[in-house]
């Protein structure tokens, strides 16, 4: 039993090795910021709680049961909903080209449709956050401390269309500033020249994966199938844009 548990906890330390390498290497290509600690260093500080990804090796069915039960709760849903609501809205504002928010906007002089997805895209940041810092996942912490610097990151041109962050990490929307913004200082902090919108949006996507994909992996966890199931998404998590 210790002889399997060692070469579990091996696997998984080899596993997170090459997802940090990937996240490096793909991080400068596309030019996007990471925090200095890596994921294994999260995963680490977590190792002692169920809050993780995969349940330790010799734990009894009703600690397990109550781990499944935790993935499997309505919390789950509710975050990869929020996730997907963030990676929907962000992907509309990052489009480009004819029938784009923008181009529209361009054309019409009229902001209120590129206002109204900027405020769904708030809120889905807000909802998608809040859940995030409830969890105990190591994973999940991660993606949130992405999040947080992508607002930091984009802080200056974000505050001139009224948008601000919070102190719990969050979006906060100056409704009449952003409504009185003129097209190139929307297009500045949300359109696709600015990579906000992209970035948030791409680990929001990365965010409802991961909700919707947990639970297989675990309940697959200690078989050949969910093994595979797992190395597969850990191997792909980081492949930021293809």
């Amino acid at each position: 039993m210790y002889f399997r548990k060692q070469v579990l906890y091996n696997d998984r330390r080899y596993i997170m090795r090459i997802t940090n390498q990937m996240m490096q290497n793909t991080a400068k290509r596309t030019g996007i910021p990471l925090q200095q600690n890596t994921l294994l260093d999260i995963m680490n500080k977590s190792s002692s709680s169920t809050g993780g990804m995969l349940p330790s090796v010799g734990t009894t069915k009703s600690s397990t049961n109550a781990f499944l039960e935790k993935i499997n709760s309505e919390s789950r849903k509710e975050l990869k909903e929020a996730a997907e609501s963030l990676s929907d809205y962000a992907a509309k504002l990052a489009e480009d080209g004819e029938g784009s928010l923008f181009a529209k906007a361009e054309a019409s002089k009229d902001t209120s449709e590129l206002v109204e997805h900027i405020k769904g895209m708030a809120q889905a940041y807000n909802n998608t956050l809040k859940h995030l810092n409830g969890s105990d996942s190591g994973l999940e912490r991660f993606y949130r401390q992405e999040l947080n610097s992508y607002l930091t990151e984009h802080a200056d041109a974000l505050k001139k269309v009224g948008v601000t962050k919070k102190k719990d990490g969050g979006i906060s929307i100056d409704e009449k500033t952003l409504k009185a913004a003129d097209i190139d200082s929307l297009k500045a902090a949300f359109g696709s020249s600015s990579g906000f919108s992209s970035k948030a949006g791409f680990v929001g996507g990365r965010v409802a994966e991961s909700a919707k994909v947990s639970s297989a992996s675990i309940l697959g966890g200690y078989n050949s199938s969910g093994r595979d199931f797992w190395n597969s998404f850990t191997q792909n998590m980081y492949n930021f844009w293809g």
